[in-house]
């Protein structure tokens, strides 16, 4: 009952318009109704025809305005979707520049950076004093946690020096200049350089842990980015972005990695204090306090170098022998 009334209520004029023509005709054939009657009804008639008339059109043009603007909407979010797709999807290969542009974004907005590779070269000279940079001049916190190569295992540094050497595409090749003992100032200088910057910004958490494998990844995760590269800039690099998920599920495994690696215990670095420009003594005796003593074979001269790798921050890739 309900559609027949709707139905008629939507109808109305055109039944008003059959009824007079029928009642007028049923008169006229009975010679009931007069000429000028017919006359009138018959304008009546043709009057609410051209108001139905008028009325369908009105409702035909708005509903193609209305079909245009859906189409010219859809256009523009179709114009947009190959930006939006490259934003939001959860995994990309990039290289190149446009992996350098990813990278230094997320070392813009980040509130985090957590790292497990083999000596944190890049992280320690350029990741951790953009991070600092920012963090400093936002005022806020930095947490940062490090999972690097054993500086005390040597056959660990000898068989990562091995398994890159073989990778080595050419004769050369920079990693055919690595050497073992090379390796582990490189992470001597990542401990001094972690312990230095802790010294001089409050507000940064940081933690070490030193794992048993060697591997020819690396994992980076930032608060909105996960990066996973191999050696070197000429690789590509997956990214991981805008899938809070996958970020989780990685955030997990890095957390689960470093907690079975063996772990630093930096609260010693707190009993000495390092200068701007640490010496050979500051150096040994925080090393001491840290449970790393340096190997007796190194001097001064080691010890000086260990110190001009670990505040030389100068992007390592533009240099044809950088560790990773």
């Amino acid at each position: 009952m309900k559609r027949i009334l709707a139905w008629i209520g939507v109808n109305v004029d055109i039944l008003v318009a059959l009824a007079v023509a029928v009642v007028v005709s049923v008169l006229d054939v009975a010679g009931i109704a007069t000429a000028e009657a017919v006359s009138n009804a018959t304008v009546a008639t043709l009057a609410v025809l051209a108001f139905v008339m008028l009325r369908s059109r009105t409702r035909a043009q708005s509903a193609e305005n209305a079909v245009e603007r859906a189409v010219l909407a859809a256009d523009r979010k179709l114009d947009l979707l190959p930006s939006l797709l490259q934003e939001q999807s959860a995994v990309r290969l990039v290289r190149g520049e446009e992996f350098n542009r990813v990278l230094a974004q997320a070392r813009g907005d980040t509130d985090r950076w957590i790292f497990k590779g083999s000596t944190g070269a890049y992280v320690r000279a350029v990741t951790l004093p953009e991070c600092l940079a920012k963090a400093r001049q936002g005022r806020r916190a930095l947490l940062v946690r490090l999972e690097i190569l054993d500086p005390d295992d040597l056959a660990l540094c000898e068989r990562f020096v091995r398994l890159h050497r073989s990778l080595a595409l050419d004769d050369d090749s920079p990693e055919l200049t690595w050497t073992a003992d090379g390796t582990r100032r490189e992470l001597y200088a990542t401990v001094l350089s972690a312990c230095w910057h802790h010294q001089r910004y409050e507000l940064l958490d940081i933690e070490i842990g030193f794992s048993s494998i060697a591997s020819t990844f690396r994992y980076e995760l930032s608060s909105r980015h996960m990066f996973i590269t191999q050696r070197g800039p000429g690789f590509p690099a997956t990214v991981i972005t805008g899938n809070a998920l996958a970020l989780d599920c990685w955030a997990t495994e890095l957390h689960a990695s470093l907690r079975q690696a063996r772990p630093l215990n930096l609260r010693g670095a707190d009993d000495v204090t390092l200068s701007f420009s640490p010496t050979v003594e500051e150096v040994r005796a925080l090393f001491e306090r840290l449970g790393l003593v340096l190997p007796g074979t190194y001097g001064d001269d080691d010890v000086e170098e260990i110190v001009g790798m670990a505040f030389r921050n100068v992007d390592p890739y533009d240099k044809a022998a950088a560790w990773g």
